[in-house]
């Protein structure tokens, strides 16, 4: 019975893994929405300069940089921003209608997407929505928003392309924002700054209007203290399994081959004990948990099936030899 609820105790902690890893999983997505699906390394471009902002994108698309993605805030208002993407786009959850292709980054007409909780005014005649903005009426192809994720739920993005009409927006009202591949290029990145006429740069921090505040988050740590607690926890129940199995080997009057084999029956049921809750706890997560790193899951679940296999085998046969010898 004891050994029954211990497998009980085991499929719950692996339960309990799952959990963490699900919840760490939804706070990485979370934070991504909101850095608007850029990645950490993510920069802030400074300048001061009062180039105008369509003649900057054409600029850059004619100078053929490495993939990326630029956004340019608005200074005055951090949840409006211009969007302009060289063959890499950071797709963003819709609520309803579209994202931007590739193709709007191209056409000369700007569209618009919408934070379903925007404050930026929307206007809507018939059954188009439109918002106005440098004295254009821009069409509204969607609205983005994910629970939880403030930021993005209340940003309002506008597609840019070389192609459009001239922009009464210049570079020194706007902080632009970017990320992919052109960073870690940096012939690219130089030709990139030069364009733009960058003072200084600081990695992206959406936590504040002008995107310097540093992000000090200890959800990572208290992830991983608590896969290490359950861990522990598990390695715990382990040994308390094999206390009895253990008294059962220094009990037994058995030797030689006879005795090796009483140990390999002894060690099938200690496995049986603890892996079984373990391929029940993997079809229960499959089932019912919302796991998106799975890779992160499986790493930890085989390292501690691994490290069950070994506290058993060393228990039940190295230990026992010692007090033999």
């Amino acid at each position: 019975m004891k050994k029954i609820i211990s497998s009980i105790i085991i499929f719950l902690l692996v339960l309990l893994a799952a959990v963490a890893v699900s919840k760490s999983d939804s706070i990485k997505y979370n934070n991504t929405m909101n850095r608007l699906g850029m990645s950490d390394d993510a920069t802030v471009m400074k300048t001061s300069s009062k180039r105008n902002l369509t003649s900057t994108v054409e600029a850059l698309s004619k100078a053929k940089l490495s993939d990326y993605q630029i956004i340019f805030f608005d200074k005055s208002n951090s949840s409006f921003g211009y969007i302009y993407s060289h063959n890499l786009l950071r797709k963003l959850p819709t609520v309803s209608g579209r994202y931007f292709s590739k193709t709007d980054f191209k056409s000369e007409i700007p569209f618009a997407v919408q934070g379903q909780q925007s404050e930026t005014t929307s206007y809507k005649p018939q059954s188009q929505e439109y918002i106005k903005t440098d004295k254009r009426y821009i069409s509204v192809i969607g609205n983005i928003g994910f629970n939880n994720a403030d930021i993005l739920n209340e940003q309002t993005l506008v597609s840019l392309s070389p192609t459009q009409p001239k922009s009464n927006k210049k570079l020194n009202q706007l902080i632009p924002v970017v990320d992919g591949r052109v960073l870690s290029n940096k012939s690219d990145l130089t030709k990139m700054k030069k364009i733009i006429k960058v003072n200084s740069t600081h990695k992206y921090s959406p936590q504040s209007d002008d995107f310097s505040e540093v992000q000090t988050n200890k959800s990572d740590n208290l992830y991983i203290l608590s896969l290490l607690l359950i861990f522990l926890a598990l390695i715990a129940v382990d040994i308390y399994i094999l206390l009895p199995l253990r008294f059962d080997v220094k009990k037994t009057q058995l030797t030689g081959d006879l005795k090796n084999n009483y140990r390999n029956g002894l060690l099938l049921r200690y496995l049986l004990f603890t892996m079984i809750p373990y391929v029940i706890g993997y079809i229960w997560i499959n089932w019912r948990i919302v796991i998106i790193s799975y890779s992160t899951l499986n790493t930890y679940l085989i390292l501690s099936m691994l490290a069950t296999v070994i506290v058993g085998i060393y228990q039940i046969y190295f230990v026992k030899k010692r007090s033999e010898d």
